[in-house]
């Protein structure tokens, strides 16, 4: 009887002729083809921005120092566009130019993973006990494990074998460090984007095409797309979900108040900063404070709204980067430069975030 009901809607006149103009649009949502050098120049920064993520401790972590006075140097210039925020020579590296400091793109992994409880296990821990990860011996043993797989996924080769290994060791080590009482998204875009391009080549492998997921032999194109197009799509998938679900989720938790209270957003910012230096000291979150709470409570909170407003509805509609190439590249510059001013004025770091918008959208 439903189905009935929905078949007679369907074949009236007005129905149809909204279904044909709107299929041509659903089919671009489909996404482009992409030519295999975009896939292999993506793949090769990704990888090191997989690199960069990893908590291999030293050597890998401190290998390369930044040059502070050259940082300096390369910010100086923007100092006037951001005169909300001045900088100054004396701050420290996370002061970002334009684009990323120079520290963010220095070959450096993460500091090893030093947590050796999870009291307050968060998602994957309460299944498995992840505090092997700041294990002395497991700590040596990761490099031996991550590079060759790096190494292995920049040039496209077993990738159905060292994509669940990465994302493994991506999920499993952030997850110890969300077991900890407090929680820290900045690698969640990351660790699924790994997932979904393991899904995609193991999706391959099960339907038998399992010699181009390997890298043996050039992929076939499927329903008009090959493994590499799938594999970049979902990718930008992954990041349109993070940015769209993070955009409604703010005025649900708040009960739809989150517009009008967003000034209050610096407090909490300034607040946070505090906290995370405080609780244990940490000389990573011992850095010159942004004058946030002040711009926003006082000299612009109406501005604030507006800003704040424009950058939710940025995340809202961040799913119209999939209509083609020229709206990815929109959409992706877009929320580079959100991430830009979200540093600067608010202190707010999402570096990989921004990585990932450079590598797979713009």
């Amino acid at each position: 009887m439903t189905f009935s009901f929905l078949d007679r809607i369907r074949s009236l006149p007005l129905c149809q002729s909204i279904a044909r103009r709107l299929r041509p649009i659903a089919r671009s949502f489909d996404g482009p083809r992409h030519h295999r050098f975009e896939w292999v120049f993506m793949r090769i920064l990704f990888a090191f921005v997989v690199y960069q993520s990893m908590p291999l401790g030293t050597p890998f972590s401190d290998a390369f120092k930044p040059n502070p006075a050259l940082d300096t140097a390369l910010r100086r210039p923007m100092q006037p566009i951001m005169s909300l925020a001045p900088v100054s020579e004396t701050e420290s590296d996370r002061t970002v130019a334009f684009l990323l400091p120079l520290s963010q793109l220095l070959p450096n992994s993460e500091a090893a993973i030093t947590y050796t409880k999870q009291d307050k296990a968060n998602g994957l821990a309460h299944l498995i006990d992840l505090t092997f990860f700041s294990d002395p011996g497991f700590i040596k043993v990761l490099p031996w494990i991550v590079i060759p797989c790096l190494l292995l996924y920049a040039s496209g080769i077993g990738l159905p074998v060292v994509l669940p290994i990465l994302a493994f060791i991506s999920i499993g080590s952030r997850t110890l460090y969300n077991s900890q009482g407090y929680i820290h998204h900045g690698y969640q875009m990351l660790s699924l984007i790994l997932l979904a391009q393991t899904i995609v080549v193991w999706w391959h492998v099960i339907r038998g095409d399992w010699r181009a997921a390997f890298g043996l032999r050039k992929p076939e194109l499927r329903n008009g797309r090959t493994l590499w197009d799938w594999t970049i799509r979902y990718s930008q998938w992954m990041i349109v979900i993070c940015y769209v679900i993070a955009s409604v989720v703010k005025p649900i938790r708040s009960d739809g108040e989150w517009f009008a209270k967003s000034k209050y957003i610096g407090l909490s910012v300034v607040k946070t900063h505090r906290q995370n230096y405080y609780g244990n000291l940490d000389e990573e979150w011992n850095i010159p404070e942004p004058r946030v709470a002040k711009i926003m409570l006082e000299e612009h909170p109406h501005l604030t709204r507006i800003f704040l407003t424009a950058g939710v509805m940025l995340e809202i509609f961040a799913f119209l980067a999939l209509y083609n190439r020229f709206t990815a590249l929109a959409i992706g510059f877009l929320l580079v430069v959100f991430h830009f001013i979200n540093d600067h004025i608010m202190g707010l770091y999402f570096y990989v975030n921004e990585k990932l918008d450079w590598i797979f959208l713009v």
